[in-house]
Formats: structure tokens, C-alpha cells, sequence
């Protein structure tokens, strides 16, 4: 079956209307950035940090000197108690000189971070590896006086517990890193 219709549907030709006009090939000059520059506000996190890794390893850094001249004072008098060894002071007078070490890494660490450097980051996470790697070498070396007498499981409990220490140290110092534009250059 045929459907008839009355009126045969044609299409209409399709024309185009409007006056010509001349498209220029001249070069133009496109500024991709036309918005203003706002100034981006730092955030204090990161000299606050900064400032408390200052603070931290330089009160180390004295701590450490104060222990020496003490102990040092006062081994003549626990010399003489019967099973008390001392530790002897040019052991202690290394360590701690080795110990500044990271102190000084820390301490320029943190003063970078105060000037809202990223490197001076690294810097502190650097001296929290190498002071990490310090104890261990300072547990064994001290394990006769002051641990177990076994050096491999006094640097590996030093190491347990220290590892720790520099975990969560090191969550604090990358603040500033999780900070969305905290500023850091």
C-alpha cells in the first residue's frame, strides 16, 4: 500500500546571504596574559617551621657543649664508685663535633626556610638522615658504657627508635610542601 500525499515536498535550494567581506592576512599580536598580577600571599607556616628548626638545632648544638664541660666536671667524682665506668671525654668531645655537623646543615636548613626557599627543606631532611645515621654510629660506638655491651643491637635499637624520631620530624619540616601555593620558591 501507497500513501498518497497531495503535496510532494521539494527541498528549497540552499543560498547563502549577506555582503562579502575582505578578510585581512595581516599578522595581529596576541597578549596571552591581559590579567593583572596579584601578588601571592605566603603563608607563615613555613618561617614559622623555619624558625623551630633554628631553635631545635642550636639548643642542641649548646645542650650538647653543656653535657661535656659537666660530665667532664663531675667523672672524677663517679670515678671512684666501685662498677661505674666513665665514658671517656674525647669520646663525647667527637661525638659531639661530629654532631655539629648536622646541626650547621639544620640550621642553614631552616634559615632557608625562613626566606621561603624550597631548598632550605631539603637542607633539614638531609640533617635529619645524617643524624639518623649518627645515633647508630654513636650507639655502637657507646654501647660498652652506656648500653647492652652489644654494639650491633644497641646501633639497631638506636635505629628502631630513631627512625621514628625522624619520621614525624620530617612530616613537620614538609608543611610547607602540603600547603597549596604556600609561597615556597
Amino acid at each position: 500500500m501507497q500513501l498518497a500525499t497531495s503535496m510532494e515536498e521539494q527541498p528549497e535550494p540552499f543560498t547563502l546571504e549577506g555582503d562579502p567581506s575582505v578578510i585581512s592576512n595581516e599578522p595581529t599580536t596576541v597578549f596571552v596574559n591581559q590579567a593583572p598580577v596579584l601578588p601571592v600571599q605566603k603563608n607563615k607556616a613555613a618561617e614559622v617551621i623555619g624558625w623551630l628548626v633554628i631553635i631545635y638545632y642550636g639548643l642542641g648544638a649548646v645542650i650538647g657543649l653543656l653535657s661535656i664541660l659537666g660530665f667532664s666536671a663531675l667523672s672524677s667524682e663517679f670515678a671512684e664508685e666501685p662498677g661505674f665506668e666513665t665514658i671517656p671525654v674525647t669520646l663525647l668531645a667527637v661525638t659531639w663535633l661530629l654532631g655539629l655537623i648536622p646541626a650547621v646543615i639544620g640550621i642553614i636548613g631552616g634559615w632557608k626556610m625562613t626566606k621561603y626557599e624550597k631548598n632550605g627543606i631539603w637542607f633539614v631532611f638531609g640533617a635529619l638522615a645524617l643524624a639518623w645515621v649518627m645515633s647508630l654510629v654513636n650507639g655502637a660506638l657507646t654501647s660498652d658504657y652506656a648500653g647492652t655491651g652489644n654494639a650491633g643491637f644497641d646501633a639497631a635499637f638506636n635505629g628502631m627508635c630513631g627512625i621514628f624520631c625522624v619520621a614525624i620530624c620530617g612530616v613537620i619540616v614538609a608543611i610547607p610542601l602540603m600547603l597549596s601555593n604556600g609561597g615556597m620558591e
